[in-house]
Parts: C-alpha cells; structure tokens; sequence
C-alpha cells in the first residue's frame, strides 16, 4: 500500500537541481504531486534530508514559452532509479486542471 499525502501526476519535466553554492543538475522529473516530486537522478548526487533548490522548467503547450518555478525539497526517499523530494512549502508546482 502507497503512503502519499497527495495525488500523484506522471509527468516528463525538466528540473535543475542544486545545493547552495554548487552548480546546478539537470534531471527529469518522472511523477510530481502538491507535496512532492520523483527525479530520475543518480541518488549518490542527492543527499538525503537535505534542502535543495529546484527549479522547473514548465512548457506552457499553446505557446513555445517556457515558464521557470522555483521551490525547495528535501530527499526524503533513494532508489536505484531516482529519488523522491519532498517540498519544503505548500506553494504549487503545477497549474491546476
């Protein structure tokens, strides 16, 4: 049985990654909820339980303009595939629909 506090979305989203003062890493986010984000990263890149900076690159579909949210999350999860973030605020990734 899954424990998600939110309904997931499958989702194929650039994100840049990074800790304060390194360079940031592009990855893929692979399914995002309001609480939360699975990267397809290397999990040894990505520490656990510590606050990273994310900022997604959302494409907005009628148009070629490309829209850059930025949040916090924390590694809560690590998997040979990926890791799972946790947001650090309520603030909404995604538009709504």
């Amino acid at each position: 049985m899954e424990r998600r506090i939110a309904k997931r979305k499958f989702v194929d989203v650039n994100v840049y990654v990074s800790l304060p003062g390194h360079t940031a890493m592009r990855c893929a986010a692979s399914d995002i909820s309001d609480s939360g984000v699975f990267l397809k990263a290397n999990p040894l890149y990505l520490p656990r339980r510590k606050r990273l900076n994310l900022v997604f690159a959302l494409r907005i579909k009628s148009s070629n303009v490309i829209r850059m949210r930025k949040v916090s999350a924390v590694v809560t999860r690590s998997e040979s595939g990926g890791v799972g973030m946790q947001f650090c605020s309520n603030k909404s990734i995604l538009p709504p629909g």
